[in-house]
């Protein structure tokens, strides 16, 4: 090659010529809506977006985004889709996530970090989640009971189950999964008689009714406990 030549060579891009880590540091400083554009750079671009070392990264440093999910019925394929919310200015709405599996229509969902766990009601013992940095699906060891009617949600780190168990949907287990280890721990088995209610976490205890009383559940302590103050608002 002659000096001409060498001399019209555009300059090589400085970010491409950086070590890695530097070049992760970076990047988790740019808005995650930019990562499509930037995954067009280079296929090192595109690797390094969608890598677990660069979400750690964006955590590390406090640049976090908060995405909204919503799951939808779509009439045409009568299956239950996950949807997230587009937050451009110009181009706002739902769009639909590819390449996932139908949602569990009689499940529960919880929200953990940078994942949805899924719990599939139905009288089944099956759990996945969804990495929402990639969309990707992971499956989860099975439940210790097959369950439905599922109700679900998180206190320190391990998620709380609760459902029906048996044909005759009058005996309740739960059962609790450990998002750190990602096994299952021991659950309980006819934890009380409750047709139907809301379960909701707060201040480390479960609070759930039923349609005349009001119960807590301490996990530290393994015990329901009637709530009386909760049950006279009734």
């Amino acid at each position: 090659m002659s000096r001409a030549e060498k001399k019209q060579s555009p300059p090589p891009s400085l970010i491409t010529s950086l070590p890695e880590d530097v070049v992760v540091d970076i990047l988790a400083r740019v808005p995650r809506s930019d990562y499509p554009r930037v995954s067009l750079v280079s296929k090192r671009f595109r690797l390094l977006v969608s890598s677990p070392e660069i979400y750690a990264r964006r955590s590390s440093l406090g640049c976090t985004e908060h995405c909204l999910y919503v799951v939808l019925y779509n009439w045409a394929s009568h299956v239950d889709r996950l949807y997230t919310l587009r937050q451009k200015e110009k181009d706002k709405g739902l769009v639909l996530i590819p390449g996932l599996p139908d949602m569990p229509r009689d499940g529960s969902f919880v929200a953990v970090g940078s994942r949805i766990y899924m719990f599939c009601g139905k009288m089944t013992s099956s759990a996945f989640f969804i990495d929402c940095t990639s969309h990707t699906v992971q499956h989860l060891p099975k439940m210790l009971v097959p369950m439905s009617a599922l109700l679900a949600d998180v206190i320190g780190g391990r998620i709380y189950v609760f459902g029906y168990f048996g044909t005759d949907q009058k005996s309740h287990a739960m059962v609790v999964f450990d998002t750190e280890t990602l096994l299952w721990e021991d659950g309980m088995t006819n934890v009380m008689e409750i047709c139907d209610g809301c379960l909701v976490m707060m201040a480390g205890k479960m609070y759930m009714r039923d349609f005349d009383n009001s119960f807590a559940y301490d996990p530290m302590e393994r015990k329901w406990e009637t709530d009386e103050l909760l049950s006279s608002k009734l």
